[in-house]
């Protein structure tokens, strides 16, 4: 009995679930918000992650394969959250979703993901609709 109501449980928490239905490769962020991202993370966040975005001594690259392996599969409210909760190390949480969202339209940019004509919205419903795909999905035939 307990394992049927347990199955009904995860069953129903997980309809509520629904997979991300386009990735970062489908032109979700700007070009000027890419700028505009560039210009906040070479404020807060190029002294830890480096100019390049390349990682420091204890800071993880923000771009290139390792950045792309660790994430591959995630939603971009995912990486949002990470930043907003942990970042900048010494001052959690003094960015504001705008900044982060900037940010990681830099990101995206800087990892070979297209640009389009929208900015990426900041708001989490429309980031967790957003998938990080290392590798351009195949249209369906």
């Amino acid at each position: 009995m307990l394992a049927a109501v347990l199955a009904v449980s995860v069953g129903a928490s997980r309809a509520h679930e629904r997979p991300a239905t386009r990735t970062v490769w489908d032109s979700v962020f700007s070009i000027a918000q890419a700028a505009r991202g560039e210009s906040a993370y070479a404020k807060g966040c190029a002294r830890c992650h480096g100019a390049a975005l390349t990682g420091g001594d204890q800071s993880p690259p923000l771009a290139g394969s390792a950045f792309l392996g660790n994430w591959n599969g995630q939603s971009l409210i995912d990486l949002h959250q990470r930043i907003k909760t942990t970042m900048p190390s010494d001052s959690i949480g003094i960015y504001d979703a705008k900044f982060v969202t900037d940010v990681i339209a830099f990101m995206l940019k800087a990892n070979g993901f297209p640009a389009g004509d929208a900015d990426l919205p900041s708001d989490d419903a429309t980031l967790k609709d957003i998938a990080i795909r290392t590798s351009r999905p195949t249209p369906p035939q």
